[in-house]
């Protein structure tokens, strides 16, 4: 114990931050201080999971959990998160990673549909949980990330398809998807140093969307897009 419930932050947390940038093997180009933290187990009270829509889990040896009738979110903490794990999807057709809050809120509810609240980069807890859909669910599931239109979402997609479901795909995170949001008004300058990490990053499946970012030097935020049904 440190003592101090600051000294962490006050003396040690920037030196932490920085070795973990550049030597833990499980940090990654992108992230963020707090995702730095968060995916090494640090901060994990304040780690939570949020999803929509009906999935069966169980805690430890007890009993099992539907929450299928949460139509508006179920949230675990990071104790819960610690110790539970998916048990079914009953009805689940489609499980879908959105990336920002307010689109995942307001969201059109769907029952066939898992919605799941992808923040930012999940922390291994989330993962482990998370890894455990597909094995859940049936073969024939749709998997789609819903996320930002600039170079961070398009390094979230990867990671969620490299880390959780190699069977994702983008969703309105295409070519029609960006000009509509540039002609409703939408989009905020790429800066420099983004383009030059956007002109080397590979982009496979989200080519196009690289190519119109780079084009229109403009990026797009998730929010705004306004929701529809999905």
């Amino acid at each position: 114990m440190l003592g101090d419930s600051k000294l962490f932050e006050k003396k040690y947390q920037r030196r932490v931050i920085t070795v973990l940038r550049n030597h833990s093997p499980l940090s990654e180009e992108g992230m963020t201080d707090d995702d730095i933290l968060r995916i090494h187990g640090i901060r994990t009270y304040s780690q939570t999971l949020e999803w929509k829509g009906p999935l069966v889990y169980r805690i430890g040896e007890g009993g099992e959990i539907d929450t299928s009738l949460n139509v508006f979110g179920t949230v675990l903490n990071a104790q819960t998160l610690e110790h539970a794990g998916p048990v079914s999807l009953p009805g689940i057709r489609r499980i879908m990673l959105i990336e920002n809050k307010a689109n995942y809120e307001s969201v059109p509810y769907r029952e066939d549909t898992l919605y799941v609240y992808c923040h930012v980069f999940f922390s291994p807890k989330e993962l482990r949980f998370l890894g455990g859909l597909r094995k859940a669910a049936d073969g024939g599931t749709e998997y789609l990330h819903w996320g930002d239109m600039d170079l961070g979402g398009i390094r979230i997609f990867f990671y969620n398809q490299r880390k959780l479901f190699p069977e994702l795909k983008p969703y309105r995170m295409d070519r029609d998807a960006y000009e509509n949001a540039i002609a409703a008004g939408a989009g905020i300058p790429l800066a420099k140093e983004k383009r030059e990490r956007l002109e080397r990053m590979e982009a496979g499946s989200l080519n196009g969307l690289k190519s119109c970012i780079l084009e229109k030097g403009l990026e797009i935020e998730q929010e705004s897009l306004l929701p529809q049904s999905v």
